[in-house]
């Protein structure tokens, strides 16, 4: 690795250049504009966004054509899961040498058919945030036992077929087609809610301390090593069980 005190330095021979300013979208633009005009017009410009649209920021880009989002997942250095999305002034040519280098280093490529804020991963991740805001500021359980309802039960599951694999599977043998008319009424139920309660300071105590309990006096540094371990050990059987 070689550290440089410039963009100009870092992008100047670059064939694919990954941008991962903070998510704030006129300092990425500006970051892009730079890259664009100090990097190679054929080089390929990935923007590791978790949520803005790449359409916004083709604006300042030069040679926009070779924009794209490429959103990868923490820990970045062992999820190969990475989103790639084009903008409305990607071309193909651009999309798929992307995909080729990302799946070369061994990621695992999951293109966008069409731009949407938040992507896919991350909507699904908020959608659930969300509704466990909503239960917890309403006091019907603490984070720990919401954390405990995805490990113990769905998120295992989750990991292997994900979920409409998971609910084809619970249809029995006539799969997703009987799970839709058994279960499919009951989309009508009052179950979620997916606009978030107000974050309020006392949701915010309920939440800090929660999650502070949790962890039971691990630091950030061990959290991140038991996950660390855990999702390698993870990404191996799900090698041995590979659908």
């Amino acid at each position: 690795m070689e550290i440089v005190d410039s963009i100009e330095e870092a992008v100047k021979n670059a064939d694919l250049i990954q941008e991962n300013v903070p998510e704030r979208l006129t300092l990425k633009k500006d970051v892009i504009k730079n890259i664009s005009k100090y990097s190679p017009s054929n080089s390929i410009i990935a923007s590791s966004s978790s949520g803005l649209l790449p359409s916004d920021l083709q604006s300042k880009c030069i040679n926009p054509k070779r924009l794209i989002i490429a959103h990868p997942f923490n820990p970045v250095y062992i999820l190969p899961l990475v989103e790639i999305v084009k903008g409305k002034k990607t071309t193909n040519l651009y999309l798929n040498k992307a995909k080729k280098f990302y799946q070369k280093i061994k990621m695992k490529t999951l293109s966008v058919e069409k731009e949407l804020p938040g992507f896919l991963s991350d909507r699904l991740q908020e959608a659930l945030w969300r509704e466990g805001l909503h239960i917890v500021n309403d006091g019907y359980a603490s984070t720990k036992d919401l954390d405990e309802a995805i490990t113990y039960g769905p998120g295992m599951r989750w990991a292997l077929m994900g979920t409409f694999l998971t609910f084809h599977l619970a249809g029995g043998e006539m799969g997703m087609k009987h799970m839709l008319d058994q279960f499919g009424p009951a989309l009508k139920l009052p179950w979620t809610k997916l606009k978030s309660p107000k974050l309020t300071k006392k949701l915010k105590e309920k939440i800090i301390k929660g999650t502070k309990k949790q962890s039971n006096n691990h630091s950030i540094k061990d959290l991140s090593n038991i996950r660390d371990n855990f999702l390698i050990d993870l990404l191996e059987l799900k090698k041995k069980y590979k659908l």
